[in-house]
């Protein structure tokens, strides 16, 4: 039986470990969970911790701390940390669910710079990781419409959760038979923390 690890944070990481948990041929062995978790979605130590006791949890959050060659299959899911070239050459697979459209959202806050964008369609995505930032081909997506003029962000942010749930659900048991789509890099729009400034009134979870 393959080994899994999960990497990331909130109700969405959980969902990925209970994906996989229910799979026959994977079992989930470790979690890394973002570090501080953030106070305002459920905690995946305490999580895992209650329904999983036997899956080992690295308190860091730190990647670096999952030996590589450990596990098969790695999922980072709202994961904060790029991941290095350490961890992606000793696993035989690394996916990322990125909550944003790709190519056209990498990096941070995609939610955030599609609502200042003033889009109407937005996504969240599962990918191959690279060393790139969110570069890599694209597993499968899920699209879903936003309203600019009445949303706010915490309102597309649960959106993509309650997307990214099902999205993950109906691909996990899938990934062996998916030919991975490569990103178009003419389309290719990345986003750094030092960019933030840029975001005015979307900086935060509502413009009040």
């Amino acid at each position: 039986m393959r080994r899994a690890a999960v990497l990331g944070k909130g109700r969405l990481a959980v969902h990925a470990c209970e994906a996989i948990a229910d799979l026959p041929d994977l079992s989930l062995d470790t979690v890394v969970p973002t570090t501080p978790e953030p106070s305002w979605d459920i905690s995946l130590t305490d999580t895992v911790g209650t329904r999983w006791p036997e899956v080992r949890v690295i308190e860091s959050g730190d990647w670096r701390d999952l030996e590589p060659g450990r596990c098969e299959l790695v999922f980072s899911v709202l994961y904060d940390k790029i991941i290095g070239s350490d961890l992606i050459d000793a696993t035989p697979q690394i996916i990322n669910c990125h909550p944003g459209r790709l190519p056209q959202y990498r990096g941070v806050r995609p939610v955030n710079w599609a609502l200042r964008n003033g889009d109407d369609l937005a996504g969240i995505t599962l990918h191959i990781v690279d060393e790139g930032v969110d570069t890599g081909p694209i597993l499968a997506e899920a699209l879903f419409s936003i309203w600019p003029d009445v949303d706010e962000v915490r309102d597309v942010w649960w959106r993509a959760i309650a997307h990214g749930r099902q999205l993950i659900t109906d691909t996990l048991p899938r990934l062996q038979a998916i030919t991975p789509r490569p990103q178009d890099p003419a389309q290719a729009v990345t986003h750094y923390s030092r960019d933030n400034h840029q975001l005015g009134d979307r900086a935060d979870w509502t413009r009040t």
